[in-house]
């Protein structure tokens, strides 16, 4: 049961979940009327700095518990390594003008990799990590942003303007992600919709260290 968890959890949240070389949006960009907003809006800003390490603290499963890596590849692409004591997910995030896309994901991947830029752009997209515009309503790939002006208590520090973001999977269950400005990802849920033996499991951002 453990190692079906280990395996799980990391995948939960993440599936259905910089200076930019090339300034063309992403083909599957989606044009919104609101263009101002997104001239305004860096999404360079939704992820921690280069060669940072955010701790995050678990609640409901040991395996919720995980360190994440960031390191910026090339312009446009950035990569992250979470580590949560028993596995480590790499995965390689495109950044265009209006979206980031998720392009690879890769489980017990215990060494860096350095793609080419090549290679990055030979890699097709598996899903959309984040859209603009970054308001209430927007939707994409089965999640929707529900709030935007959310405060957060967390270890770290105290979060105002929050991002949340749902989903409901195929079995009710929600999932749910919680976005900061200049830090990126800062917290998620997973709610169980079990009538059985309901359970709520969550990471949340509680230190982070920049070299």
């Amino acid at each position: 049961m453990k190692r079906l968890m280990l395996m799980l959890i990391p995948i939960i949240f993440l599936i259905s979940c910089t200076n930019q070389e090339s300034s063309e949006p992403n083909e599957s960009s989606k044009t919104h009327p609101d263009m101002e907003i997104e001239e305004k809006t860096n999404l360079k800003n939704y992820f921690l700095e280069d060669n940072s390490t955010a701790k995050f603290k678990g609640i409901g499963n040991e395996y919720a518990t995980f360190t994440l890596k960031t390191h910026y590849l090339y312009d446009n692409y950035v990569a992250t390594y979470e580590d949560n004591g028993g596995t480590v997910m790499r995965r390689y995030y495109k950044i265009s003008p209006t979206q980031i896309t998720l392009i690879h994901e890769q489980g017990e991947a215990y060494e860096e990799a350095n793609p080419s830029l090549e290679e990055l752009k030979a890699m097709e997209d598996i899903s959309v990590y984040l859209e603009l515009p970054l308001e209430v309503g927007t939707e994409f790939d089965g999640w929707k942003i529900t709030t935007s002006t959310t405060k957060l208590e967390t270890d770290l520090q105290n979060f105002e303007n929050v991002i949340i973001m749902e989903k409901t999977d195929e079995q009710g269950n929600l999932m749910r992600k919680y976005f900061a400005e200049d830090y990126g990802e800062i917290q998620r849920d997973y709610i169980s919709n079990s009538s059985e033996d309901p359970f709520t499991v969550s990471s949340i951002i509680e230190d982070v260290d920049y070299k």
